[in-house]
């Protein structure tokens, strides 16, 4: 069994080529052994002008309700419609990261609330999106290809140190990579609300405010064989240019493994950010 190695960013943000060695042979803490449970992963496009989505968000989190911890979400504000401006004197939280998926996942002229599940294109939810809840019972009902545990603990005001263990649960034959985002909660800031108008004190949730990878994720070295195991520890900054900057105990990492040729999502997990 090989040790996580630390990689301490000197003066980028992102983890990049040059800043992170790819999956060591052997398994980490062995945590990741414990979770081989398909996890569910929904990108949501929403906007503060947006008067369905919080319909979306309500279904949403009745299938957090229902699901727990094995559905994770990210919120991406719209960046092509108009709905993901900010009202005025309210935080923009739209970033370049989220246009590109927001591009890939549901196009330029898109209605929003819109949601993918598991970045499969050939299915997008809208609206109220009821639809999406048995969808992501079906995916969770399935076998695990790959499972995933991860730790994030802050090292100094403005970076964190990323653990990720992953084992190989089935053969997987594609080139696959591995995208680590920030997300954050309970964001106070007005949202249109059909029925309501503008409400003040709306909870924004699971938002995205960085990628900390390449926006399509790093290669992951492995053969993808049964029983493959890796371990790598990063160090990722904060960017300074997030506005507001992120309460980091509302703050989530997301780990997302994918198909490298067709980014389907196909394991997620999520953990909160150790002080």
């Amino acid at each position: 069994m090989l040790p996580a190695v630390l990689l301490a960013l000197a003066s980028c943000d992102k983890i990049d080529s040059d800043q992170y060695v790819n999956h060591t042979s052997g398994g980490g803490s062995g945590s990741a052994w414990l979770d081989p449970a398909q996890h569910a992963f929904v990108e949501k496009y929403t906007g503060p002008s947006c008067t369905f989505c919080p319909l979306a968000d309500q279904t949403l989190d009745a299938a957090h309700e229902q699901y727990g911890d094995r559905l994770v979400v990210i919120s991406i504000n719209d960046c092509f419609t108009g709905q993901g401006a900010p009202h005025a004197g309210n935080p923009d939280l739209r970033n370049e990261a989220g246009r590109q998926w927001e591009e890939y996942a549901i196009g330029t002229a898109s209605g929003i609330p819109a949601a993918l599940l598991g970045r499969d294109r050939s299915k997008k939810y809208s609206s109220a999106m009821s639809d999406i809840v048995p969808a992501i019972g079906e995916v969770l009902s399935q076998s695990a290809s790959v499972s995933i545990a991860l730790a994030a603990t802050r090292v100094t005001a403005d970076s964190l140190s990323i653990t990720v263990d992953l084992r190989m649960l089935a053969d997987i034959a594609a080139p696959m990579t591995l995208t680590l985002a920030l997300t954050e909660d309970s964001l106070r800031y007005q949202q249109t609300y059909t029925g309501q108008g503008v409400v003040d004190d709306y909870c924004h949730n699971h938002m995205l405010r960085d990628v900390a990878t390449p926006v399509w994720g790093v290669d992951i070295d492995a053969s993808g064989h049964n029983g493959e195991q890796r371990t790598a520890t990063f160090g990722y900054r904060i960017p300074a240019s997030l506005s507001p900057a992120p309460v980091l105990a509302n703050c989530h990492i997301v780990a997302l493994v994918s198909d490298k040729a067709t980014r389907r999502v196909l394991n997620t997990n999520q953990c909160t950010i150790e002080p």
